[in-house]
């Protein structure tokens, strides 16, 4: 019997080898065993895939890792993550710098602070040690300051140039300008620890460089320097092997970065082409719980740089960076007073009558006069209480029984003349509650300790609290904006910080505002693998899935309203997650398959759904990276450790679910996605591949769907290069492709494969665009058609014709039969003329086309395209013949 299935769609991808037979159901009738470098649209249709252009290759071709940074749709960049290294991409274009004349006399401090003007304001001091090159040590009004005025030669004037700082600790400010202290070029930039590279553009024969910090605790700066020409190339904390733990959220221009092995980072945008990597830091938290140990500990000054000394072994050399909070039996603050508008930090008195007294203590010598002033309930609102305008030790006693009184002391705007005074307040009673973080190690029981927040007592103490987050304890290992906060995790803890305030996790601040931080308590304790934000918080760990939540879906994070509740057991592997919409999809914990976990509407609980159900072995080699391409279609692009990509082409409404394979002359190991104002977001691989012998790490981007339908421009091959210009046959410039064979698209037409010897081709005929790169070939085999085509599992069968309905299809683009080793090319005559072999068809339809076809129990149709030749395959009408059941 003759029977005639119809494949009406493309669009249902592969199924299992082991669900072939299951041709009860219509889906497998329309799916495919073999489908590879097709590319289906949710609509029904297949096109041989995007080709790509070869943009350039990664830093020494050394494995990266892409971050796609988007401040807006039309404001984009990519972040590419190399050993220790990050260049930045805009518009394809790596940022570099050009060659230029002008030098930062001693921009390396090497032996001293010479060349650089010391214009430090009062009681501010720069200075240089071999140990710290540039110190910058402010009152926390004044400012230390040193200045350089730089010459630029007029043929360097009107070119953008570019400092390179790299600030050791702290945070500084950069200003450049044409005249001393000026800020036309650069504003009073802030520069955290990290390394910089910022850009301006002088046109006046000299600019001033002005580096300058107010901060109590000295500020070390490495070195600032003029950038040498090529790249920008920014240090950072990753070795290779950390890349892909990366996790990354953004903010406006800042991005911040997780690894779980080191400290966080913040990837800084300052301006369109200066940028900065800087480490993240929290001076205010998170804390682990207060010590219940007999070990007291003390420092040896309030402020400044010190020594913090536990009674009994404590410390080890991996507690370099970590955060420590004093809390002191009875209050002291001290400073040095040398401007106007400058006082002590307060203390806070409490209770009645004698227990209110407490000391003043002022040294030194000045010309001005000190006003002691106090605050109501709590710190802000001062008012006068008395002057000093000499050397004292003095108590005072307010008598101002039950109240809360916060009092300082200090000189008032237009009250300091000159001089220095040492100005202290102690209070027997009370707390203050000073924190550090540690910068050396010296043994078990003492470690070196720059004070971020006064501290109230050099005596020894038992409360005190150690930092969440070090070298000891572990850093997190995932990130993400969710509620106004920054999220941290790692191992079995997470933090929010203080709200609208990413930097602060001050737990002294009330209300709901104030930060979270949580023990997971249920569970393994184990790695969180990524935080998504959706309507709710979702965090991944290794052994299960977990909602963050308050006592309703709508209600926001606080710290009294908030709760982990588990939302899954199946465990998710160490790979970023993405947002698709109101749901995250994700790698299951043995690396192999996807799911997408999101909230179930009839039980308002979230669920997980396993997007790879119909063909589990898509990812038997296992993933290593997944992405969300939304236009023109929504494509999961998921990374294999097999150098290949399945691509999840999904639509919840059409319940369309469609995996194909994409494949390529070489090792896929990256992709990157960023959305664009064209019509398509732009996709971007990174693949390994041999040339000449040579391993070379080529980023490639795909080509639009509008260049892949066979117009004079037209780019249907890998890693292609583009030829546009005066008319000739000879293109060069095809070093990526030395040694190889490539095909060539020009003139509007297939001109055929060539093999690049010294770095050229001569084609066949002359042209003025051309695109040069690697083929490749797509093929689709489908599954059974036993159920369609009436003939029962199994008996035998032939496909004798099939009709197809194409679109945008090259005259040969397209080879048909019941396997591969069989095919058939379109016809090469209609309706008694010669069809011409380069010609485009924008529609064919062709009822019943003879196949060469044999008897066989399982018949499939198969397909077959090459590159660069377009194809597009709306539906096939197959004529098979058999027994019948």
């Amino acid at each position: 019997m003759d029977s005639r299935p119809i494949l009406l769609a493309f669009n249902r991808g592969l199924v299992s080898r082991h669900a072939l037979s299951r041709v009860d159901l219509k889906r497998m009738a329309l799916s495919a065993e073999t489908q590879t470098n097709w590319m289906p649209r949710v609509l029904g249709s297949m096109s041989l895939r995007n080709g790509t252009r070869l943009i350039r290759e990664t830093r020494n071709n050394l494995p990266a890792v892409h971050l796609s940074f988007v401040y807006s749709i039309s404001d984009t960049a990519v972040l590419e993550l190399t050993d220790y290294a990050m260049r930045v991409a805009i518009n394809d274009v790596i940022i570099s710098r050009p060659d230029v004349d002008t030098l930062v006399t001693n921009g390396d401090f090497i032996t001293d602070l010479s060349g650089w003007t010391d214009s430090d304001e009062s009681g501010a001091s720069s200075t240089w040690s071999a140990t710290v090159a540039m110190s910058l040590l402010g009152t926390g009004l004044n400012y230390a300051i040193r200045d350089q005025q730089v010459t630029v030669a007029l043929a360097d004037r009107g070119v953008e140039h570019a400092l390179e700082i790299v600030v050791k600790r702290g945070t500084m400010e950069l200003s450049i300008g044409t005249a001393l202290g000026g800020t036309t070029l650069v504003s009073a930039m802030k520069l955290r620890e990290g390394a910089h590279s910022i850009a301006f553009t002088p046109t006046t024969a000299s600019v001033y460089v002005r580096l300058a910090a107010n901060d109590t605790t000295a500020v070390l700066v490495d070195s600032c320097q003029i950038a040498m020409p090529g790249d920008m190339v920014l240090t950072t904390p990753w070795a290779e092997s950390d890349l892909s733990d990366i996790r990354a959220d953004q903010s406006g221009d800042v991005t911040f970065t997780a690894d779980g092995g080191s400290r966080q980072q913040r990837i800084e945008r300052q301006a369109p082409r200066s940028w900065s990597v800087v480490s993240y830091f929290a001076e205010d938290g998170p804390f682990l719980s207060e010590n219940l140990t007999t070990i007291r500990m003390s420092v040896a000054a309030l402020s400044g740089s010190t020594t913090l000394t536990a009674s009994r072994d404590f410390f080890t050399a991996s507690n370099v960076g970590s955060l420590f909070r004093l809390a002191s039996a009875g209050q002291t603050v001290l400073s040095t007073l040398v401007a106007e508008d400058t006082y002590t930090s307060y203390i806070r008195v409490t209770g009645v009558g004698a227990g209110r007294s407490f000391a003043i203590t002022l040294t030194g010598t000045w010309v001005g006069t000190l006003t002691l002033q106090r605050s109501v309930t709590e710190p802000g609102d001062w008012t006068t209480v008395t002057t000093y305008t000499a050397g004292t030790n003095t108590t005072y006693d307010d008598t101002l029984a039950n109240q809360v009184i916060y009092y300082r002391i200090g000189f008032r705007t237009g009250a300091f003349t000159s001089g220095s005074v040492a100005a202290s307040l102690i209070y027997s009673s009370g707390t203050i509650e000073g924190i550090g973080i540690v910068t050396g190690y010296t043994n078990a029981k003492n470690v070196s300790l720059d004070v971020l927040r006064d501290f109230g007592s050099t005596s020894l103490t038992a409360s005190w609290w150690e930092g969440a987050w070090s070298p000891r304890r572990g850093w997190p290992s995932a990130v993400v904006l969710h509620d106004g906060r920054l999220w941290w995790a790692g191992k079995d803890r997470i933090a929010g910080s203080v709200s609208d305030a990413f930097d602060s996790f001050d737990d002294t601040v009330e209300g709901d505002s104030g930060p979270i931080f949580r023990t997971i308590g249920s569970g393994p304790v184990d790695t969180i693998n990524w935080l998504v934000s959706l309507s709710s918080m979702l965090v991944g760990g290794q052994g299960r899935e977990f909602v963050a939540k308050a006592s309703s879906l709508d209600e926001p994070l606080t710290p009294t309203a908030f709760t982990l509740k588990t939302a899954g057991t199946l465990g998710s592997a160490a790979i970023r997650a993405v947002q698709l919409d109101a749901s995250a999809v994700y790698v299951h914990r043995n690396g192999s398959r996807v799911y997408e976990i999101s909230l179930d509407g009839a039980t308002y609980n979230y669920t997980s759904n396993d997007l790879t159900s119909v063909v589990p072995e898509i990812g038997a080699t296992g993933f290593v990276r997944i992405a969300v391409q939304r236009v023109p279609d929504t494509r999961i692009h998921c990374v294999r450790a097999d150098g290949t990509a399945a691509i999840l082409v999904f639509d919840r409404i059409e319940k369309v679910t469609c995996w194909v394979l994409y494949e390529t002359d070489g090792v896929i190991e990256d992709v990157v996605i960023t959305p664009s104002v064209n019509s398509e977001d732009v996709v971007q691989y990174t693949v390994a591949r041999t040339v000449n012998g040579a391993t070379k790490r080529y980023f490639e981007k795909w080509s639009l769907d509008s260049e892949a339908v066979g117009a004079a421009t037209t780019v249907l091959t890998d890693a292609s290069i583009e030829y546009t210009g005066a008319s000739t046959a000879t293109i060069t410039g095809l070093g990526a492709h030395e040694g190889e064979t490539v095909v060539v698209w020009g003139n509007g037409k297939d001109l055929g494969s060539y093999v690049v010897t010294g770095a050229q081709i001569t084609l066949s005929e002359a042209v003025t665009y051309a695109c040069i790169g690697k083929p490749y070939t797509a093929q689709f085999k489908s599954a059974r058609f036993a159920e369609a085509s009436e003939i029962a599992l199994g008996q035998n069968q032939q496909i004798h014709h099939v009709g197809l309905l194409l679109a945008d299809t090259h005259a040969q683009g397209i080879r048909f039969g019941q396997d591969f080793a069989h095919m058939d090319s379109l016809p090469q005559m209609e309706e008694g003329v010669q069809v011409d072999q380069d010609s485009i068809w924008s529609t064919y339809v062709y009822d019943s086309i003879p196949v060469e076809g044999s008897w066989t129990n399982d018949t499939r149709l198969c397909l077959e395209a090459s590159s660069p030749r377009c194809c597009t395959v709306s539906a096939a009408v197959v004529s098979v013949t058999g027994h019948g059941k």
